[in-house]
């Protein structure tokens, strides 16, 4: 996804919190930043944040499913029920597979196996990382952050306030999570075919499109202006902008959010796990976008323009994808921020 995409979802994902209500502390500590999400959720993608030759090519954070031809078939087989059940009817992506017709009994014997290009790019290990480390970061919080966690830090006073993680930071770090969060909701994330990467076509067109639909508003350079002169309650009305600005792009990607509480992680699932479910359905989702059986796994030469098999060849699909990716990407980038919250203030 572009930049202002990542920049929509995340500030999406602050009003989600704040409708639902559960969680005022983390809306507390989110909605003052909103702004800033423009950059801490392009950090994972920004040229900028990877010297030292940690990597150039957008494709640092992916999952890529292809065919398993190895001896333990077992394990990487996964049946509609069973993805659907553990991905959950709180997404749209799981109601969506259930009544899918496209993906055969066939498709679904196959098993599959999630690869990544080189060490290091795989994204639930990404997202598991990130989100260990938030919880300790938050645990170190400085005063504005400590006094929205409840309990005492009783080795606070033998850490100087600079080591300590200021409310600014927590919020990058929270935005940083929502960039790879958003990923596994992209298909061509979790597509092994070479029509999934970037420079081929589909992939780069459905972001463009995304990115077109979002607007100019979430460009970095619109949202991240000079704010030092205003005062608190000028500042608090901005947030209040911004997130009202983010909740009036619902429409154009046909996304209607429950007014349900946000649920946790499914049962018996940790972060990685449940990453790991939302990857396998997202490839589904490519899987249906361009079918194997037109354009097989093992084929290099296979392309699947995204003018043939989505926009305007394919307005139903087109529109079914805006909005269970979308729909997804917010729920789940909130879902991610409340669990790691609650693991630190409740547990």
């Amino acid at each position: 996804m572009n930049q202002r995409t990542h920049s929509w979802i995340a500030i999406r994902a602050i009003a989600l919190l704040e409708d639902e209500g559960s969680e005022p502390e983390l809306v507390e500590l989110l909605k003052p930043h909103a702004r800033m999400a423009s950059v801490g959720a392009w950090i994972p993608d920004d040229a900028d944040a990877k010297r030292g030759g940690a990597g150039a090519s957008t494709e640092n954070h992916v999952l890529k499913m292809e065919p398993y031809h190895g001896a333990q078939t077992e394990r990487f087989t996964t049946s509609k029920d069973f993805l659907t059940e553990h991905v959950g009817s709180h997404r749209v992506t799981a109601q969506y597979l259930k009544e899918d017709a496209t993906l055969n009994d066939a498709w679904w014997a196959v098993p599959y196996r999630g690869d990544v290009p080189k060490p290091g790019q795989h994204l639930p290990n990404r997202i598991m990382g990130l989100s260990t480390m938030m919880k300790d970061l938050l645990l170190m919080g400085d005063r504005e952050v400590d006094a929205l966690i409840p309990g005492d830090l009783r080795f606070a006073r033998y850490l100087h306030d600079d080591i300590r993680t200021a409310a600014a930071a927590a919020a990058a770090y929270y935005f940083m999570l929502s960039h790879f969060v958003a990923d596994i909701c992209m298909p061509c994330h979790c597509d092994a075919r070479k029509l999934s990467a970037y420079g081929e076509g589909l992939h780069k067109e459905l972001e463009a499109h995304w990115s077109r639909t979002v607007g100019t508003a979430f460009e970095k350079k619109n949202l991240c202006v000079d704010q030092g002169g205003l005062s608190g309650s000028e500042r608090k009305a901005d947030s209040e902008q911004i997130l009202a600005m983010a909740r009036f792009k619902d429409d154009a990607f046909g996304v209607r959010f429950s007014g349900a509480e946000i649920p946790d992680l499914h049962k018996g699932h940790d972060i990685w796990l449940e990453a790991i479910h939302l990857c396998r359905a997202s490839f589904a989702i490519a899987s249906i976008i361009a079918p194997c059986d037109q354009y097989p796994y093992g084929d290099k030469n296979a392309r699947a323009p995204f003018d043939t098999v989505l926009g305007d060849a394919n307005p139903e699909l087109m529109a079914a994808i805006d909005h269970m990716v979308m729909h997804d990407a917010v729920l789940n980038t909130a879902l991610f921020w409340k669990h790691i919250w609650n693991k630190v203030s409740k547990e």
